[in-house]
């Protein structure tokens, strides 16, 4: 399964939420943390699956996640994920922020497959 696309953009989203899903576990117990990313297809889609084992993102803020300068960490500038969702759209994909049923993020990035 291929997708086409920037590498080097793709790579910035990917390396960007997974060191989102790291910094969100640093308050959780060291034996619980977990950061996974898994690809799967999704009819005419590949799908990237980022999940994280921390607390989740709260609902107030899971609807502004992507909103430019909005930002939940002390040291944020609130660009990374705006600019995440920027490139996944400009390679004709969609990037999608919930939390999982039994806790943690997921933040799944869909992408055309090449034909």
């Amino acid at each position: 399964m291929h997708v086409t696309g920037d590498p080097v953009q793709l790579q910035q989203v990917i390396l960007n939420l997974i060191i989102n899903a790291i910094d969100a576990l640093a308050e959780t117990e060291a034996r619980t943390r977990e950061v996974s990313v898994t690809t799967v297809r999704s009819g005419a889609f590949a799908e990237i699956r980022i999940e994280d084992s921390g607390p989740g993102i709260a609902s107030s803020d899971l609807k502004n996640v992507f909103n430019p300068f909005y930002t939940t960490k002390p040291q944020g500038m609130g660009m990374g994920l705006i600019i995440a969702r920027t490139i996944v759209e400009a390679h004709r994909g969609q990037i999608i922020a919930e939390n999982k049923p039994a806790g943690g993020a997921r933040f799944t990035i869909r992408l055309p497959i090449a034909r």
